[in-house]
Order: C-alpha cells, then sequence, then structure tokens
C-alpha cells in the first residue's frame, strides 16, 4: 500500500514503533499481533506484506519466526539468507544499516528481509554481537543510526513493496531506541496498569515528545506522532481497574488512553509458538482474543491511515 504522509514529497511507507523502557509489558507481543492481524485482514493490508523490524538484542522476534542461529561462543545471529548464497556475508540484519557507524564497511548495506512461513510477514533480524557494537557508538555519533535508518524507511520503493513496517524495541534506553524515535512515523507505548508500569509511562510520554518535537521542525522529514497508550495484560482486578481509571482521569494522560485493551489471556502465548495451530490470535475465529486483538488491530491500523491519503494503484 503506497501511501503518501502529507507535506512530504513522495510516497513513504508508516513506520510503527512499540517502545516502553520497562521490560515485561508486552512490546513483542502487541507488535507480533499486530503484524499478524494486518497480515491477516485483507482490508488492511492490499495484498501486501508487512515487515517487522527487530530491534531488541534478546532477538525474541527473530527466535519466534526461526530466523536465527547460535555462534560457538553462544551469541545469536541471523540464520544464512538464501539471497545471500554468493555473497561473502551469507545473512542479513537490521545492524547493516549501521555498518560504517561501527567501522566494519566504509559504507552501510541495505536489509535484506527474510520471508516467514506466512507469506505477509516479512523480518528484517537481529544480531546481537553487531547490536552490542551499536549501542557503544559514541553519543554524538549516534545522530548517524537515526540518519542511516531514516534514509532507508523513507525509500519509495520500500512503500511500494510493503503495507507497514512495525519496529520491536528493546527494553531499556539505548541508541537503538533513539535510532526508532528518529524515523518511525508513529507510536504507542504498551503497558501494564499496576503501579511501576503506569509511574513510568510520564517518562515515556516525555522522552517521545523530544522526537515528536524534533521531528516538528525538521522541515525534510516526515513527523512522529504518539497514537496513544494501550493497555496490556490487563486483569479484571481492582488494582488494574484503579490504574486504568489514574490514567483515565489524568488532565494530560487521558488523552493518549487508547480505547482498546488486551487482557491477560493464555492464548498469546500459545499463539507465540510457531509450531502450534493456529500460530496467531486473529484466527482464532470468533474467540474473545481473537475479537480483542482485531479491535487493537484495526483500532491503530485506522488511527495511522488517517494522517495517510492512500495513492491509487498502490494496492
Amino acid at each position: 500500500m503506497s501511501v503518501l504522509i502529507p507535506f512530504y514529497p513522495h510516497p513513504v511507507v508508516p513506520v510503527i514503533i512499540s517502545f516502553n523502557y520497562k521490560g515485561g509489558v508486552g512490546k513483542t507481543t502487541t507488535s507480533r499481533v499486530l503484524a499478524q492481524g494486518v497480515a491477516d485482514l485483507p482490508e488492511l493490508n492490499k495484498g501486501k506484506p508487512i515487515l517487522i523490524v527487530d530491534l531488541d538484542p534478546q532477538a525474541n522476534t527473530t527466535r519466534r519466526w526461526q530466523l536465527h542461529r547460535i555462534n560457538e561462543d553462544g551469541s545469536l545471529v541471523p540464520k544464512d539468507h538464501p539471497a545471500l548464497m554468493e555473497d561473502d556475508v551469507k545473512h542479513s540484519s537490521i545492524c547493516d544499516l549501521w555498518l560504517d557507524v561501527i567501522g566494519v564497511r566504509e559504507k552501510p548495506l541495505v536489509p535484506v528481509p527474510y520471508e516467514t512461513s506466512n507469506p505477509l510477514i516479512h523480518v528484517i533480524p537481529a544480531h546481537e554481537e553487531l547490536m552490542a557494537e551499536v549501542m557503544r557508538v559514541p553519543r554524538d555519533e549516534v545522530v548517524k543510526l537515526g540518519r542511516n535508518m531514516r534514509k532507508w524507511l523513507r525509500d519509495p520503493a520500500l512503500a511500494e513493496q510493503y503495507c507497514a513496517v512495525v519496529l520491536d524495541t528493546q527494553p531499556s534506553k539505548s541508541s537503538l531506541i533513539d535510532a526508532a524515535l528518529a524515523s518511525a512515523t508513529h507510536a504507542y507505548i504498551p503497558f501494564v496498569p499496576e503501579p511501576q508500569s503506569v509511574d513510568g509511562v510520564m517518562s515515556m510520554i516525555m522522552y517521545a515528545g523530544r522526537y515528536i518535537k524534533e521531528r516538528r521542525e525538521q522541515q525534510n522529514d516526515v513527523p512522529l506522532r504518539l497514537v496513544g497508550l494501550l493497555p496490556n495484560m490487563v486483569q479484571r482486578t481492582r488494582l488494574h481497574n484503579q490504574h486504568i481509571k489514574i490514567i483515565r482521569d489524568h488532565e494530560v494522560f487521558s488523552k493518549y488512553l487508547m480505547p482498546v485493551k488486551l487482557h491477560k489471556l493464555i492464548g498469546y502465548a500459545e499463539t507465540d509458538d510457531w509450531r502450534n495451530s493456529p500460530d496467531q490470535v486473529t484466527a482464532l475465529d470468533n474467540t474473545n482474543i481473537a475479537l480483542e486483538a482485531k479491535k487493537f488491530v484495526k483500532y491503530l491500523w485506522n488511527d495511522v491511515m488517517q494522517d495517510a491519503e492512500i495513492l491509487g494503484g498502490g494496492a
């Protein structure tokens, strides 16, 4: 699906980031549900695949689609790519974008997406060792990470090939997060409605706000917009109800609270196993978990698409 973000000179692909510095709040799970939901709903994907980028050195997204192998030293690297078997390096990762910044090559490479068991889901895997190098980049060099990533993501060829890009991020502040926020067009923050997670929401919004402000001031780039806060792993308890109410009643936070939520249901964990059938929540026809997952996917997608003019002939 080719889309045109207002004020940008050519079609670009929507780039959606799930981020939160707290671990265990569902960044990877909600990214997977979003990608699988879009892939499962033709009215959203219009026949084009969605691309997931694994920006977490833990590489859970890479593992989920069996795109990894383990080195002798125990580190994780992407498995060989069929299209790269004649090259010196037979695999690709998101770190290809930053090989010049970390001193591996004079120029960066364009990452080569891997196909998965779902023909409408492609993945750019993580590379544990190279990500460690990226996170050691001096602070004054971090801007180059975002620059390289933006150049790749703004390529109109990417918009021609994919309906959207989803960035799955790590649970900590790092240069990888900075590069993602410098490149995304839309962001959402999953959180668990419990004290520590809710207390951290303000810092998440403030950090995203810094990038939103910077991008707004850049005349030659697409702006970044915060879609909202997604209550995740919600349980029907007094504690969770209270903390959702705290955000709903808050003078600032309330406008960011998404009108959808994902509950703590075993189906999310069960469908995370690629060996299970079905292996995605939205395929569990007419169940409560499928209905709430589709509601989340459609809400976020429709919100993103409000910022985009769909070009005829793109899908």
